[in-house]
């Protein structure tokens, strides 16, 4: 734990170092110190995670090539300049210690309870499943490679390439850490856009954006969705400077942090081309100004420069840059299932995708995942800003928030990819907070009540979390024993890796692959690309299919019952007649951290009909 929290400083210092020195050149001016750090950090942290994709592409990802751009960066605060005197932050309104204690309080609750979290072994499936699977996989091949039959080996990577520095010397933990480092990121800029308004109250911002639950949870998972969220909200801040004094250097510095986050996530895609139409809204609107047209240019052409690497990768893989999406717009190959009519609880028309806030909030289980809710603040203050007629600047902030959200869920209702919204809302109800609070009377003092009260349910949220790790926390439980408990595959990865032959190549209906320690493949994944057993094969013919591809093991895992969860049971009714008369090698019964028990067990696919007695495990 401690060696994890090490690396966190170190790499930390040098994100933040390498960051102030490229901040150089684009000359931002004697702010606050916070607000530097706020460009710094995903300056530092992109351009490390470009360094990866050219050691990758190059064969050089090792640990000693990674842990040089760690050392490398680290040496930026020699070169940083020297520090400017920041300037003093705006007077605040109605100053109130005990009441500015409290945020501070909340602040702190949130980002001590998200750290606690992040600090525990992983456990997050769609981490094991493709995020820390990903890096893993580089870091074996020592570069960049595609498996076709893991999709996500061609997506945007920027994230991920971070979490291939944390693997290769420190962990998965680490990789933990990372997100919880780029939600710090995402306060930072959000308290900066909060700013010119609040402050030195600005982090009442950030202390609503962090305390949104699907913030909170997404900071300590090693996934990518708060990383979006962070660099998005980076590229707007520095969009925001852009339009407040047009220059090349300060359209350079925004079309650089935009193309970090189209390396993090497609969506960001939507918020590059919000940013670009409004700067041509602008250029209309202000009779073909140069100077702004010269910024349009600079601005596009840096965020396609700085972004399309991993776009250019994809296309040369698949023949599809957004794969596996939109293979009818862009050829190559792709995926119908991603964006199955599964993945659109509502209907797409104007009402609904406009009002899309108030089902996304009030009904988050139908939108992929119950952890990453937006919580009630949003909902029952944002639309109070069209009544209290706020500043036209921070009007068009919540606006871009605003119709990222309504354009993405056009496509994929997914909570995950529009967190970026979130900044531009915290910043929207932080000033409805302040403004309410400069009031006298008990009414817009009820008002600020129930945004505290809000927080404060939140808060308690983000402190529980990392309940369920006491024992590891206290030291009372070591890692392997944690994981034992709540990571089936961890406990089955062990047995592989005492039983199986280096050599060993396993297809498997378990999605999460990272604690297996041989070459492993999800088979729903393959049997979507191969079409394998849809034709009417029998079961012997689908066993000889799939040794011929090279594999020797086949690993099963139903759920009990089979509707426990959502389960793909095509792969065991294929193989029930060859899997009837043989014993396996392997069998366990495991139940995962949400108390679900699936049946594990591996198969030898070489094996005859007549094997011996299985390893045995007993139900937990």
């Amino acid at each position: 734990m401690l060696l994890d929290l090490g690396f966190l400083i170190v790499f930390t210092l040098g994100a933040t170092g390498l960051g102030l020195v490229l901040l150089r050149p684009f000359r931002v001016g004697p702010a606050a110190i916070s607000d530097r750090l706020a460009l710094a950090l995903p300056l530092g942290l992109g351009t490390q995670g470009l360094a990866v994709f050219g050691l990758g592409q190059v064969g050089g990802l090792t640990p000693g090539a990674l842990a040089a751009v760690v050392g490398l960066s680290c040496l930026g605060w020699l070169f940083r300049g020297r520090r400017e005197t920041p300037e003093k932050p705006s007077s605040e309104p109605n100053p109130s210690r005990t009441f500015d204690r409290v945020w501070d309080v909340l602040l702190g609750a949130v980002v001590l309870g998200t750290l606690a979290s992040a600090l525990l072994p992983v456990t997050d499936g769609d981490a094991l499943c493709y995020h820390l699977q990903v890096p893993k996989m580089f870091l074996q091949w020592r570069g960049l490679g595609y498996d076709p039959d893991l999709h996500e080996t061609v997506y945007p990577l920027l994230t991920e390439s971070l979490y291939t520095i944390a693997l290769a010397l420190r962990g998965p933990v680490a990789c933990r850490l990372i997100q919880w480092l780029l939600g710090l990121v995402l306060a930072l800029n959000v308290a900066a856009m909060a700013r010119p308004w609040l402050g030195a109250r600005a982090r009442w911002a950030s202390t609503i954006a962090l305390l949104s639950p699907a913030i909170s949870n997404g900071m300590s998972a090693p996934l990518n969705d708060v990383a979006l969220a962070a660099f998005a909200n980076a590229a707007l801040f520095a969009w925001l400077r852009w339009k407040d004094a047009p220059s090349t250097r300060s359209a350079a510095l925004a079309g650089i942090l935009s193309g970090f986050a189209l390396g993090v996530k497609y969506p960001a895609l939507v918020l590059f081309g919000i940013l670009g139409v409004a700067m041509v809204a602008m250029f209309l609107r202000q009779r073909f100004s140069r100077e702004i047209g010269r910024g349009i240019l600079v601005f596009g052409l840096t965020t396609l420069v700085v972004g399309s690497p991993w776009y250019w990768r994809a296309y040369q893989a698949t023949g599809n840059p957004v794969h596996p999406f939109f293979r009818q717009v862009f050829g190559g190959s792709g995926l119908d299932e991603v964006l199955d009519p599964i993945k659109r609880p509502l209907t797409v028309n104007p009402l609904s995708v406009l009002t899309a806030l108030a089902p996304m909030t009030l009904q988050p289980e139908r939108f992929d995942s119950f952890s990453h809710q937006f919580g009630p603040l949003f909902l029952l203050f944002l639309p109070a800003l069209t009544l209290e007629k706020p500043p036209r600047r921070l009007a068009l902030i919540v606006f871009v928030g605003f119709t990222f959200l309504t354009l993405c869920v056009t496509q994929r209702q997914s909570m995950r990819f529009v967190l970026m919204a979130l900044g531009p809302f915290s910043v929207g109800v932080a000033w409805l907070a302040a403004r309410w609070w400069s009031r006298p009377g008990p009414c817009a003092r009820g008002l600020v009540g129930l945004v505290l009260l809000g927080l404060a349910f939140e808060a308690s949220i983000a402190l529980a979390r990392p309940r369920r790790g006491a024992d590891y926390l206290l030291g009372r439980e070591s890692a392997e024993t944690y994981l034992s408990r709540r990571e089936p595959t961890y406990r089955v990865g062990g047995w592989i890796a005492s039983n199986l032959p280096a050599d060993a190549r396993i297809v498997g209906q378990d999605h999460r692959g990272y604690y297996l320690p041989r070459l492993y493949t999800m088979e729903l994944a393959h049997r979507r690309r191969t079409g394998l057993g849809s034709n009417g094969e029998s079961a012997n013919d689908v066993v000889k299919r799939l040794k011929i591809e090279g594999f020797t093991h086949v690993l099963l895992c139903p759920p009990i019952p089979e509707d426990a969860v959502e389960f793909d049971p095509t792969l065991g009714r294929l193989l029930d007649p060859w899997v009837s008369s043989r014993t396996p090698v392997y069998r366990e019964d495991l139940a995962d951290a949400d108390g679900v028990v699936r049946r594990y067990a591996i198969y030898d696919l070489s094996a005859d009909a007549v094997a011996s007695r299985p390893v045995e495990g007993k139900r937990r």
